[in-house]
Order: structure tokens, then C-alpha cells, then sequence
């Protein structure tokens, strides 16, 4: 079952790539991501079918279905990642396909774009890997990537509590959530829903948020993950 591949991403994809994919858009492109093998040096095209595609992610096989899948792909072709590299700093703006074809019988071509080639190939440190299937159950953006973001933080590889610390700044940035976002709506619309869609459907999670005050105004917040593994 493709559902059990694993997602490989270098870190700096996961931490400080922005964006505005939605929740099917990045469910897509993790399992467009499966697809690639660690000794592959290059993209290679990727075969596949909306068949296919719909039946890992759990969607209803039907013309409609289809049709979403066909825009959404379109879109992923066309919308903007930035990439920011600390070290060289700069910023790589880019889209996630070069290419993308689609036939009328369902068939798909797709390549993904060169620029992440650092990112997603020939990976030896400092990446992140997770199963494909515990990404496709997730329904929210902010549930995907806070677990993608806590899989990064887990440096015990789960022997120890888990904790991803920042900002509410940074976690705005980290999700994507509206910059006007006050504290109290950032973490009953985005943090504490996505925290509890995790609890519900992913095994080996069990987080919790704390916060630190300054006064009156939260200046860091802490989710740990108190799952560890025997």
C-alpha cells in the first residue's frame, strides 16, 4: 500500500519554506514526494493516474473528484514556494512542477521543479521523513504542518518528550495563519485545533501547548509531544 511509503524533505523545507498550499495541495505533493527514491539523482518523471492518486489520499473515485485533482495539480504548478537559506542569505522563489500532464483516460505526468533538487534528493542529514498515510489523514493545513514541524523537532526520535518552542510570530509564519491573527485567535482557530486533530489520528503523538507570558502578552508558546516510545 503506497499509503506506508515514506516522505523524505530536508529540514530547511519544512521550517522555512512558505507558502499557501491547502490541505489536498500539500497531501498531493507528499505523495508525488513518496514516489522519489533515495539513490535517485535526478527527478524523474512521475507516472501515475488520477485513479491512483484519489485512492491513496481516500477520495470517492468520480468525475468530479477528477476534476478537483486536475486544478489542484494546475495550481501546484502555478503557485510560488520561497525557500530561505539563512547561510547564503537569499531566497528561492519558485513553483513546485515544472511540468504537469494530464490525459483524458486519467493519466499523469509529473515532474517536479529542479530548484528542489537540494531539498528532496540524495538527502544524508539534517532531513525529516514521515509515513505517507499519517499526512493523507489529516484534514486541516495547520494539522499537516504542525506534525510535519514536530516530526522536525523530534531529535530523540521519540525517546524523549518532544518540544517545538517559538514565537506566535513565528508559528504564524510556520503555518501560514493571518498575520492579524491576535494570540487568543491563534491558538483556539489554528494551534489547539490542529493539536487535536493530531491527538485523534496520529499513534504516536500526544501533544499539549504551554505558554510564557510577559505581563499580560504571550511571548513564546511550547507544544511537546509526551508520546515516547518504549
Amino acid at each position: 500500500d503506497q499509503r506506508f511509503y515514506y516522505v523524505a524533505e530536508h529540514n530547511d523545507l519544512i521550517t522555512k519554506a512558505r507558502h499557501d498550499l491547502n490541505a489536498q495541495e500539500l497531501k498531493i505533493m507528499d505523495f508525488v514526494v513518496s514516489k522519489i527514491k533515495p539513490d535517485d539523482e535526478k527527478f524523474n518523471i512521475i507516472d501515475t493516474s488520477m485513479y491512483e492518486i484519489s485512492q491513496v489520499l481516500g477520495m470517492k473515485r468520480s468525475g468530479r473528484t477528477y476534476s478537483q485533482l486536475a486544478s489542484n495539480l494546475n495550481d501546484l504548478r502555478k503557485k510560488d514556494v520561497f525557500i530561505y537559506n539563512d547561510e547564503e542569505r537569499s531566497v528561492t522563489m519558485t513553483g513546485w512542477f515544472e511540468t504537469a500532464k494530464v490525459w483524458e483516460n486519467g493519466q499523469v505526468q509529473l515532474r517536479i521543479n529542479e530548484d528542489f533538487a537540494p531539498y528532496l534528493l540524495q538527502l544524508k542529514g539534517n532531513y525529516t521523513q514521515h509515513l505517507l498515510f499519517d499526512t493523507v489523514q489529516l484534514n486541516s493545513r495547520y494539522s499537516i504542518l504542525l506534525y510535519k514541524l514536530m516530526r522536525e523537532a523530534d531529535k530523540d526520535y521519540g525517546t524523549k518528550i518532544t518540544v517545538l518552542s517559538g514565537t506566535p510570530e513565528e508559528y504564524k509564519e510556520w503555518l501560514g495563519a493571518p498575520e492579524s491573527y491576535t494570540f487568543n485567535s491563534l491558538k483556539t482557530q489554528v494551534l489547539q485545533k490542529a493539536i487535536d486533530e493530531i491527538n485523534l489520528k496520529i499513534e504516536d503523538m500526544d501533544l499539549e501547548m504551554f505558554t510564557a507570558r510577559r505581563g499580560r502578552k504571550v511571548i513564546q508558546v511550547d507544544i511537546h509531544n509526551n508520546f515516547i516510545k518504549n
